[in-house]
């Protein structure tokens, strides 16, 4: 698929849905972890299959596809892997950024300007930090993945996110 203008704007949408249903799964894993309530595993579960659904329509957007379920893990599904965690790194920045800009503002509302000046040095930081994240996401999307037929398979599976077997059984994510 040619990168067009509109293919990436769909990708990075996706992404950040990924991103955003990967993050609300952590936030029901802790909420379970602290209260013992079982009856969340069954949302942390319908969370994780809608991702892996956004994933599996995002790679075939991308006309990406790959064998999976064996020993070893697949190259789309480190791929997959790669990219499930660089989204939800593209949100923490987000969020750091946000909170660093809530900070500056009460510095300069507190008349702090060699503060607010700090701040400001980190929140560019930050941003350069959430460009580079993009354009690493772009890259392995749209470059890298073409290649990745060329590399050998990767041993780890523990954090897969992949329905084994049946009828449903991904060609990617």
């Amino acid at each position: 698929m040619e990168k067009g203008l509109w293919e990436e704007a769909l990708v990075e949408e996706m992404i950040y849905l990924i991103a955003h249903l990967a993050h609300a799964e952590q936030h029901l894993m802790e909420l379970e972890g602290e209260t013992k309530l079982e009856d969340l595993v069954t949302y942390i579960d319908e969370l994780r299959n809608r991702r892996k659904t956004v994933g599996n329509l995002l790679f075939s957007i991308l006309d990406l596809s790959g064998e999976g379920g064996g020993e070893f893990r697949s190259k789309i599904e480190s791929l997959w892997c790669v990219l499930k965690h660089l989204s939800m790194a593209l949100v923490h920045c987000d969020e750091s950024a946000e909170k660093v800009i809530r900070r500056m503002d009460c510095a300069l509302a507190q008349g702090k300007e060699g503060t607010a000046k700090k701040l400001s040095k980190k929140l560019k930081e930050l941003y350069e930090l959430r460009q580079s994240l993009r354009n690493s996401i772009r890259e392995l999307l749209f470059d890298v993945s073409k290649k990745i037929s060329k590399a050998p398979a990767v041993r780890c599976r523990e954090d897969l996110c992949l329905m084994e077997g049946g009828e449903d059984a991904l060609q990617g994510p």
